[in-house]
């Protein structure tokens, strides 16, 4: 691109102008446009233009990989479903030396009895570290709602009382404590047998065998359910999201002929009444079965008007589902960037709404680029 830029310099950087360069500008990759933007003012403003007008930024998906022999060695690569390019963040470093984790969209967190630090800007730039919370416990749900912090249930200690629930104010970085944990939540690690989604205002929660769901106000401090999402099929495995506010549940589930399937519904109502969004096509189901020719699990991330699926045993592949105004579906597959490297090491994903303005930002730091890989 700085070639382009240099060449558009040298030429004259007034012959392409309008709506033609906007259209140009549009099939340009949002990594790219940073460049662009810098060539004189009306490609500057051409860039911004383009982006209002034609192929909009659409939400990323973002693998942080995390050597398991030395957790503070952390790599980042972006996918860029506008383009269809993966990129990796130079000389991205995150200070934990614990795993890392993340619960739902783009909060990225790092939890331990020492520690807990959390990140939930579109790129995971930002980091915030608190004091840990008072109880002892091992992989609870760790959720970020409004300007809050909650964390509750896990793998509690002999000592510790199972029911309690804390909140850590961002703001005034202190935390609370809440009791009234939903019993049939008590003591479920949040990684394998829970999924979690958030709003502004809640934090729901569902159990990924059973569809049991709860969701949690921190203003009230109070659980409200239990609800069951039911919608009309055999669900073994039930995973949930936002989507621009609306709940999203992911359910798989085999046919008849013991085939496996898989939906995304809308949840509405205060019953959580399930509407039929679309089906995975057949082809998609195959990239996401692991070695043995069966899917046991799976996890998604879900923001904006994107799904990200995949198979936690088994990620050489994504399947993205892209949810059109009109009611419809438009599914892929992206390749998994680190390849092998997935099963040797520990690989999380989260999904964000990146804007040009954050690339602007990262470009802006000395130690950070981002770099195309494919």
């Amino acid at each position: 691109m700085e070639r382009i830029e240099d060449q558009v310099r040298e030429e004259d950087a007034f012959e392409i102008r309008g709506d033609i360069l906007e259209v140009i500008l549009s099939h340009v990759p949002l990594i790219h446009l940073v460049s662009a933007s810098r060539v004189c003012k009306s490609w500057c403003c051409a860039v911004a233009s383009s982006l209002c007008h034609h192929k909009r930024p659409k939400p990323w998906l973002i693998l942080h990989k995390q050597d398991t022999h030395d957790p503070r060695t952390i790599s980042m690569h972006a996918y860029d479903p506008r383009s269809h390019l993966w990129m990796k963040m130079l000389k991205h470093s995150i200070k934990c030396t614990s795993n890392l984790k993340s619960s739902h969209s783009n909060f990225l967190y790092v939890f331990s009895s020492l520690e807990l630090s959390f990140s939930f800007d579109p790129i995971n730039l930002t980091w915030s570290h608190a004091y840990p919370p008072f109880g002892s416990r091992r992989d609870p749900i760790v959720a970020h709602v409004g300007d809050s912090i909650v964390v509750a249930g896990g793998e509690y200690d002999y000592e510790s009382d199972p029911s309690i629930v804390e909140i850590y104010n961002i703001r005034t970085r202190a935390w609370q404590i809440c009791d009234n944990m939903p019993r049939n939540l008590i003591g479920l690690s949040a990684s394998n047998f829970l999924s979690i989604a958030t709003t502004n205002k809640k934090l729901f929660v569902t159990m990924k065998q059973s569809g049991m769901t709860y969701w949690f106000d921190p203003k009230s401090k109070c659980w409200i359910g239990p609800y069951t999402l039911n919608p009309g099929q055999p669900i073994v495995d039930y995973n949930i999201g936002t989507s621009n506010c609306d709940l999203i549940l992911v359910g798989l589930f085999r046919s008849s002929q013991n085939a496996e399937r898989l939906k995304i519904w809308k949840v509405v109502g205060e019953n959580f009444q399930c509407e039929e969004i679309g089906e995975m096509p057949c082809l998609y189901i195959e990239k996401l079965k692991s070695k043995s020719s069966e899917i046991s699990s799976l996890n998604t991330c879900v923001i904006g008007n994107l799904v990200y699926i995949y198979n936690p045993l088994e990620m050489d592949e994504v399947v993205a589902c892209e949810l059109i105004t009109d009611g419809s579906c438009r599914w892929w597959s992206i390749q998994n960037v680190v390849g092998s490297d997935a099963i040797m090491n520990k690989v999380v994903f989260t999904c964000s709404e990146v804007g040009f303005e954050d690339l602007q930002r990262v470009m802006r730091l000395e130690n950070k680029k981002l770099l195309v890989e494919s």
